[in-house]
């Protein structure tokens, strides 16, 4: 039971820490001021690495359940499971594209000078976003706490907190662009 307790609860709180990073990576980057940036950033990279802890606990526990039986060829051949095929592909795709977007964000800094990573760096990143809908789809299709009405509310939630997020980012990003000094630099006022 210990390693099913652990499966559980480590793959709810990631999903709630990658939720976390989801939506403060959203806010922080329409953010204008340096010093609420660093931080919202800085709280950004530590949800997201500290659910990357709690994926890799999460898996590490599944495949050791017995009571499941999944083994760790489902890594690389995730139809094969015989334990909710199609959720645990979902799920595999997930830590695939939480794990790419990860190393893309660990490579930025060391790439910054790269003016083609640079300009490619949100289209990468956008791995981390399909990762966790699909996290989302994996917990709302694997878990079996999935129709709780207590999982029910979590998923609620980090799906609310997130489109929530983006709507602020939007609207930060309109608000910019109609702003005097920023059609002033794109030269549609003078």
């Amino acid at each position: 039971m210990t390693l099913w307790y652990l499966a559980r609860a480590s793959g709810v709180m990631a999903m709630v820490l990658f939720t976390i990073a989801a939506s403060l990576g959203a806010i922080g980057a329409g953010s204008r001021k340096p010093e609420q940036r660093f931080w919202l950033q800085y709280v950004h990279r530590s949800a997201a690495v500290t659910g990357l802890l709690l994926l890799a606990a999460h898996v590490t526990a599944v495949i050791a359940d017995s009571y499941v039986a999944i083994s760790p060829s489902v890594l690389v051949w995730p139809f094969g499971a015989g334990y909710r095929p199609f959720a645990v592909t979902l799920g595999v795709l997930a830590m695939y594209g939480l794990v790419f977007a990860a190393l893309v964000g660990a490579a930025r800094g060391r790439l910054a000078s790269s003016q083609a990573f640079t300009k490619r760096w949100r289209s990468l990143h956008i791995a981390a976003s399909v990762g966790w809908l699909l996290s989302v789809g994996h917990g709302l299709l694997a878990g079996t706490d999935r129709s709780t009405p207590w999982m029910l509310a979590i998923t609620t939630s980090c799906l609310v907190a997130v489109v929530a997020s983006a709507a602020v980012r939007a609207r930060s990003r309109a608000v910019q662009a109609s702003t005097p000094l920023s059609l002033a630099r794109a030269g549609r006022f003078r």
